[in-house]
Formats: structure tokens, sequence, C-alpha cells
């Protein structure tokens, strides 16, 4: 098997484990609301539907960047930049959340494992992405000369 299809479907691989994490979390924050309730606690609702919703959806496009790299046959740009965009997006907002808050949600002080495993998932993505990019770059100057 060539190097830059092994890049690719490690990348593939590692989005996809960032969405399962993802999903994960989501499910977490759903059973903490769901206990939430049945002590008769109301006030974190909207929190906690933020929450489950911003990890469901993330969890979705790493699994549509995976669908794209596929159907592109892993030679556009776009997905790779966009991998790297939406993993720096959310450690951004993980930094943001933890610090100085984010709206809704405010100020989080639980750091947990999921958390710093989708983290370092997300640092390996950008960084084969960084590297499938170069290896598009790399080719396209080859079939050039």
């Amino acid at each position: 098997m060539n190097k830059n299809l092994t890049i690719v479907y490690i990348l593939c691989g590692i989005l996809a484990v960032t969405g399962i994490v993802y999903f994960l979390v989501a499910y977490g924050e759903y059973e903490d609301w769901v206990e939430l309730l049945s002590f008769g606690i109301q006030d974190e609702t909207t929190e906690k539907q933020v929450e489950i919703s911003l990890f469901i959806i993330s969890g979705l496009i790493y699994f549509g960047i995976v669908i794209w790299l596929v159907k592109t046959r892993f030679i556009k740009k776009s997905p790779y930049i966009a991998s790297i965009l939406v993993s720096v997006a959310l450690i951004l907002t993980y930094i943001a959340s933890r610090t100085v808050g984010v709206p809704i949600v405010g100020v989080e002080y639980y750091v947990g494992k999921l958390d710093m495993i989708s983290k370092i998932l997300q640092v390996v993505v950008i960084a084969l992405s960084v590297v499938g990019l170069y290896k598009i770059h790399k080719s396209l100057h080859t079939l050039q000369a």
C-alpha cells in the first residue's frame, strides 16, 4: 500500500474515532441531564441541551468529513482544510469554556478523560491533515513537472 493512502486511511480512522468520542461525551451529558431532572433541578436544562447538541453535531461533522474524503478519493484539499478548521475551532471552544467562558454554558471546571482524549485526537487530525495537504501539493507539482 502506498504511503499517501496509509496516511489518509489513518486520518479517516482518527476522524471516526473522534466522532465516536463526541457521541460518548454527548451521551454522558445526557445522563447528567436526566439525573439533574430526576432531582427536580431545571436550571441547567438549556445548558445541557446546548452541550448535547454541540457534541452530537461535532461527531456528525467528523463522520461527514470521512465521507467527504472518501467521495473525493482523498485528492481534494477542502476536506483536509475542513478537518483542520473544525478541530481548531473545537479546541479553541474547549479552551474558552475552561477559561473565559462561552455563551449559555459559562465556565466549566471539570476536565474529563474523554475531554483529553478528544483534544489529543484533534491534534492528530490537524497533523495528519497538514501532511495530507502537503502530499496533495507535492503530487500536483510532480504532475506539472
